[in-house]
């Protein structure tokens, strides 16, 4: 009893705010924000985060891709892939390891209800801050702002 008194007062002193080192800020998911989500309509809930910055540039090559094509409202199947790609990104457990390892295996939640699919998409995408844009597609703040191309160097651009 004694002990959890002892650790109670120390925790009291304790500092909240944590002062990172190198192997924090490389640990990846530790920095990301994640959230318990209630699906709606469902009995279900899911740990979420974040995308990283490596998945919000797949993102942006893969929303690139479809205006390239001159891809101005997505098909049914366009939205079951970008769903699937974001969702990939961000579901995840409490700890915040991914669950599906590629886009391809959380394609596995089309055969489930179409809401289902739709809801954590967009929770995904709310989470990264991305929003769809009607004139310019789907978009977000990190991607509005790598409008140079990645591939040159910064005496380049």
């Amino acid at each position: 009893m004694f002990i959890k008194i002892w650790k109670w007062i120390k925790s009291l002193f304790a500092p909240s705010e944590i002062v990172a080192g190198k192997t924090e800020l490389l640990a990846g998911s530790d920095l990301l924000r994640r959230e318990l989500y209630k699906v709606p309509d469902t009995n279900i809930s899911v740990w979420m985060r974040e995308m990283t910055t490596e998945h919000m540039l797949a993102f942006k090559r893969m929303t690139d891709e479809f205006r390239s094509k001159g891809v101005k409202t997505t098909t049914p199947e366009q939205d079951i892939e970008i769903m699937t790609t974001v969702i990939s990104f961000s579901v995840c457990d409490k700890n915040g390891v991914l669950l599906f390892a590629t886009p391809e295996e959380a394609k596995g939640l089309a055969r489930n209800n179409f809401n289902l699919l739709m809801d954590l998409g967009n929770k995904a995408l709310v989470l990264s801050k991305i929003k769809a844009d009607k004139e310019n597609g789907m978009t977000s703040e990190v991607a509005d702002n790598l409008k140079n191309d990645l591939t040159k160097s910064s005496l380049e651009n």
